[in-house]
């Protein structure tokens, strides 16, 4: 599929649709890569989503149990099967499914989001800490200083790192002079 785009004069020119998804995709998401190590992000991902599952199932079991006991409650009252006891109690728990799938989906979606962000901020530090070290190993060169972005964890490894190579740096320098 493509778009008409009109340009100066009567000249058109097509763009292809997913051109334009292109670009939709590179404003909202700004050329990020989401996996920078799958391996850790996918364990770290699986084990949210454990997790909210684990949830889920205890809060539909806890609900489960409720209204199975108003159930048990009314049967043992001897309340025909027809009263409107148990048809508002058949309403609330229908009710109460829909509000649990809802409430489920929104929290499934927004926890792996926010697992996937997270795990980003643990695994960038250590991807450019690897990348550091795989360059100078590769290249032969020393390391000069190694940044984080001022937003991931593990801030205090650069600053001890930057200091170490520092006074690696000056002893080497200083080795020098003397020999």
């Amino acid at each position: 599929m493509d778009t008409n785009i009109k340009t100066g004069g009567n000249m058109t020119h097509k763009t292809p649709k997913n051109l334009e998804r292109a670009k939709i995709y590179r404003f909202l998401f700004q050329g990020r890569t989401f996996f920078i190590n799958p391996t850790f992000q996918k364990k770290f991902m699986g084990f949210i989503f454990a997790t909210v599952i684990i949830s889920l199932g205890v809060m539909h079991g806890a609900n489960w149990v409720f209204f199975n006991k108003f159930m048990t409650y009314g049967e043992t009252l001897n309340l025909p099967s027809n009263h409107p006891f148990f048809r508002l109690l058949l309403e609330q728990q229908e009710y109460m499914t829909m509000v649990f799938i809802a409430c489920s989906l929104v929290l499934s979606i927004s926890l792996c989001t926010f697992g996937l962000f997270f795990s980003h901020r643990i695994a960038g530090p250590l991807y450019h800490l690897q990348k550091a070290f795989s360059e100078a190993n590769k290249n032969g060169n020393t390391l000069n200083e190694i940044h984080f972005r001022h937003d991931d964890f593990f801030q205090e490894i650069p600053r001890e790192m930057n200091q170490y190579l520092s006074r690696i740096s000056v002893e080497s320098k200083e080795s020098r002079k003397v020999s």
